[in-house]
């Protein structure tokens, strides 16, 4: 069965060839994060599924996919980009601080004692205690407005020499692996420890997203789709055997393993975006001809994708929201309520705040081109 064209214009829009996988993946990212944290109700066996943890690396290598043509040429209006950014990260972000705010007060905590510090998103720079206390997941979004700041730079360096790509590339991995070798909690320096959990830790994974767009758009790349998932797939299972084999204590024990199984899990991620990418072109080609099923599948993922921020940051507030509703509800049982408000929350304040504040940015700044 075939589709109007105006029914699949939804599922193929814009840059459509990739924007409907992208957006599945991002939700996919926010949902094995919101396993890692739920799937302690139901086992406390360490698993390949726990892994998902690194749905995290998966959303960095997203962005530096995304973002990746403006670090390769396209025009980047740094006013509407910057403000662009800010609409798309705070309002969301903000009324889910306050909703965090509202339950430790509910608790009998503290519920002002670092809200400035999350308000400036400086929660990060001080201590664990300060970066978990409304809301462990916020921890990342730090990471990302450093990546959002350091993209015009990136974009004009490697704007004026293309090889100054592979330095920076090759320098944060290279940084990456010193400061996981030495920048130990406890026995470092903190800036050295702080380090590990910003930018200079974690920039290359972003690069990976960025190198995986560039490396799918060679002629050649679309032959290559088979091996690349083959590899993708191959390499996060072996990172999720070794790190469920050696637990915890070992990769931390392990010079090579310690502080880089987010890195393996992200060049996975980042080979999984090359194919993303090396299809775009067949995808496109292929939307006048959507079946019913590719259709449906578009509309999923784009589902997922609007779900994705707020399922991110409100999935713990779900699991305390039930607790307190069904305080003797454990197993399968309390992984859907929370499940179940944590999603109808994210869709509610999507439509409330997320969609709003986004389609403001469009009509207001139409020189940056839509993401």
């Amino acid at each position: 069965m075939k589709v109007s064209a105006s029914a699949h214009t939804v599922a193929w829009s814009q840059d459509g060839a990739t924007q409907w996988p992208i957006e599945g993946l991002r939700g996919l990212a926010a949902f094995m994060v919101m396993w890692w944290h739920f799937r302690h109700w139901v086992t406390d066996v360490r698993g390949v599924d726990a892994f998902g943890y690194t749905g995290v690396d998966l959303f960095f290598v997203l962005s530096g996919f995304v973002f990746a043509p403006y670090v390769f040429g396209k025009p980047l209006a740094l006013g509407p980009f910057f403000v662009r950014r800010v609409l798309r990260i705070y309002p969301l972000y903000l009324v889910s601080l306050l909703i965090y705010l509202v339950l430790r007060q509910l608790q009998g905590a503290e519920p002002w004692r670092y809200f400035w510090q999350h308000v400036l998103m400086l929660h990060t720079t001080v201590s664990q205690e300060m970066a978990a206390y409304y809301n462990g997941a916020y921890w990342s979004l730090p990471v990302e407005v450093e990546f959002y700041a350091l993209l015009p730079l990136l974009a004009c360096l490697v704007g004026r020499r293309r090889y100054w790509f592979g330095v920076i590339l090759i320098g944060a991995v290279v940084l990456h692996l010193a400061l996981s070798r030495w920048a130990l909690p406890g026995q470092a320096p903190m800036p050295m420890v702080l380090a590990n959990v910003h930018w200079p830790g974690l920039w290359g994974e972003f690069l990976l997203g960025c190198l995986a767009w560039r490396v799918g758009r060679l002629p050649v790349a679309g032959r290559w789709v088979p091996w690349l998932l083959g590899a993708a797939g191959a390499l996060w299972l072996s990172a999720a055997m070794v790190w469920v084999a050696v637990g915890d204590s070992g990769v931390l024990a392990h010079p090579l393993l310690r502080g880089n199984m987010g890195y393996w899990a992200a060049t996975a991620y980042a080979l999984l975006m090359c194919a993303v990418s090396a299809r775009a072109a067949e995808v496109n080609s292929a939307a006048s001809n959507a079946t019913t099923y590719k259709l449906w599948l578009a509309r999923l993922s784009m589902l997922g994708g609007q779900l994705s921020y707020g399922v991110y940051l409100l999935h713990n507030a779900g699991q305390e929201v039930s607790g307190m509703l069904w305080p003797s509800l454990g197993g399968w049982p309390r992984v859907w309520a929370a499940a179940g408000i944590t999603v109808t929350a994210s869709w509610m304040l999507h439509r409330a705040v997320e969609a709003p504040a986004r389609a403001w940015a469009r009509s207001r700044l139409p020189a940056l081109a839509r993401k």
